[in-house]
């Protein structure tokens, strides 16, 4: 019973550690997570978060999920004229960006362990002059979802 009882406190020990290294490190990487930024920036170490843009002229988006996911909402916003730009760490955790289906997205990506999924249309069906919403991925033992409300194989909120 002992050892139980003393594995069970260097569990939550380590726990209690790690979740207050976490909260520590978001506040040295900042985050900028207002709904009508041009610009935004969201940190999710060994959390779960959410995002929705409501922007009238979104430039750009950082995104880290560490042991950790993130659901980020582009679907209300309204893209930069010159394109907008969205990069993407993840370690160990999952993202999944919802994108308008008007959108031309394209996805510079680096994977270790990792898997991309993209349901959007093709690039080729949209019109010129189409917004351009490009992500940078990079992943190590994580997943990214890029998706849009038409998507059928994710649960998508509306």
């Amino acid at each position: 019973m002992k050892k139980l009882l003393k594995g069970l406190f260097w569990f939550i020990a380590v726990n209690v550690f790690l979740k207050a290294a976490a909260t520590a490190a978001t506040a040295i990487i900042g985050e900028d997570t207002a709904e009508e930024s041009e610009d935004f920036q969201l940190v999710a170490l060994m959390d779960g978060r959410t995002y929705e843009s409501v922007s009238n002229k979104l430039r750009s988006g950082k995104v880290i999920a560490v042991m950790g996911g993130v659901d980020v909402d582009l679907r209300q916003a309204v893209l930069d004229p010159e394109g907008a730009r969205l990069d993407i760490t993840i370690v160990a955790g999952g993202v999944r960006v919802l994108a308008c289906k008007s959108w031309r997205v394209e996805i510079e990506q680096s994977v270790a362990a990792g898997a991309v999924q993209v349901e959007t249309p093709d690039p080729e069906t949209l019109p010129d002059g189409a917004p351009i919403l490009h992500v940078r991925a990079l992943e190590v033992a994580g997943g990214l979802v890029i998706a849009n409300a038409e998507s059928d194989s994710h649960f998508v909120r509306t």
